[in-house]
Protein backbone atom coordinates (compact mmCIF):
# COMPACT_ATOMS: atom_id res chain seq x y z
CA UNK A 1 0.00 0.00 0.00
CA UNK A 2 1.03 3.31 -0.80
CA UNK A 3 1.42 6.38 1.50
CA UNK A 4 -0.61 9.45 0.80
CA UNK A 5 1.37 12.65 0.78
CA UNK A 6 -0.64 15.95 1.75
CA UNK A 7 0.36 19.23 0.13
CA UNK A 8 -1.56 22.40 2.15
CA UNK A 9 -1.35 24.90 -0.26
CA UNK A 10 -2.61 28.91 0.85
CA UNK A 11 -4.78 31.10 -1.91
CA UNK A 12 -4.80 34.77 -0.78
CA UNK A 13 -8.80 35.68 -0.07
CA UNK A 14 -9.06 32.01 -1.40
CA UNK A 15 -9.04 32.96 -4.75
CA UNK A 16 -6.46 30.39 -6.92
CA UNK A 17 -5.69 33.23 -9.19
CA UNK A 18 -4.17 35.24 -6.47
CA UNK A 19 -1.05 35.05 -4.75
CA UNK A 20 -0.05 31.50 -2.96
CA UNK A 21 2.29 29.15 -1.48
CA UNK A 22 2.99 26.00 -0.21
CA UNK A 23 3.11 26.18 3.97
CA UNK A 24 3.22 22.35 4.33
CA UNK A 25 3.95 18.65 2.76
CA UNK A 26 3.58 15.18 4.35
CA UNK A 27 2.18 11.96 5.01
CA UNK A 28 0.43 12.83 8.09
CA UNK A 29 -3.42 13.92 7.20
CA UNK A 30 -4.04 15.23 10.80
CA UNK A 31 -1.00 16.93 10.97
CA UNK A 32 -2.24 18.73 7.45
CA UNK A 33 -5.63 20.20 9.23
CA UNK A 34 -3.45 21.30 12.14
CA UNK A 35 -0.93 23.24 9.54
CA UNK A 36 -3.91 24.52 7.82
CA UNK A 37 -5.94 26.23 10.31
CA UNK A 38 -2.64 27.34 11.82
CA UNK A 39 -1.91 29.07 8.79
CA UNK A 40 -5.26 30.53 8.55
CA UNK A 41 -5.62 32.14 12.12
CA UNK A 42 -1.82 33.19 11.47
CA UNK A 43 -2.42 35.31 8.28
CA UNK A 44 -5.60 36.61 10.06
CA UNK A 45 -8.33 35.50 7.25
CA UNK A 46 -6.60 36.65 4.45
CA UNK A 47 -5.35 33.13 3.17
CA UNK A 48 -7.89 30.42 3.07
CA UNK A 49 -6.35 26.53 2.76
CA UNK A 50 -6.69 23.38 0.57
CA UNK A 51 -5.21 20.36 1.31
CA UNK A 52 -4.30 17.60 -1.76
CA UNK A 53 -3.88 14.17 -1.39
CA UNK A 54 -1.59 12.54 -3.61
CA UNK A 55 -1.21 8.69 -3.70
CA UNK A 56 0.33 7.56 -6.76
CA UNK A 57 -0.60 9.30 -9.87
CA UNK A 58 -3.80 10.00 -8.28
CA UNK A 59 -4.59 13.05 -6.21
CA UNK A 60 -7.97 14.35 -4.37
CA UNK A 61 -8.94 17.67 -2.47
CA UNK A 62 -9.45 16.83 1.03
CA UNK A 63 -10.00 20.37 2.01
CA UNK A 64 -10.76 22.91 -0.76
CA UNK A 65 -11.27 25.95 -0.50
CA UNK A 66 -14.56 26.34 -2.12
CA UNK A 67 -16.15 23.71 0.84
CA UNK A 68 -17.15 26.62 3.09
Amino acid sequence: MKKSIYVVTMYRWGNRENHSYVTWAGTSRKRAFKESDDEEMERGGKYEAEIVEFTGTIFKRVKDIFDE
